[in-house]
């Protein structure tokens, strides 16, 4: 098995176990990483696949919406007495 797919296998149940125990700041390093990838690809996929080169309005505002949304899923976890002005 190669490692990406070791990896996803390993992932998967630690995000729901996060999830289950409400550590968020965990989806939100998984949002801040899926940037790096769509980045080098110039590939991103919201319901189906954006190409930057096709769409690039498209393309960067789902770059720039996973990274408001990884760091602000960050944020809340870091400071929850401010979470609420986060919803």
């Amino acid at each position: 098995m190669s490692h990406t797919r070791t990896a996803n296998y390993i992932a998967l149940p630690i995000l729901l176990i996060t999830t289950v125990l409400e550590l968020y700041w965990v989806w939100g390093l998984l949002f801040v990483w899926w940037i790096v990838p769509t980045v080098q690809n110039q590939q991103a996929f919201l319901v189906f696949e954006i190409n930057r080169d096709d769409d690039p309005l498209l393309y960067w505002a789902i770059v720039c919406l996973w990274a408001l949304s990884g760091l602000m899923m960050i944020a809340a976890s870091l400071f929850p007495q401010y979470a609420h002005l986060l919803a």
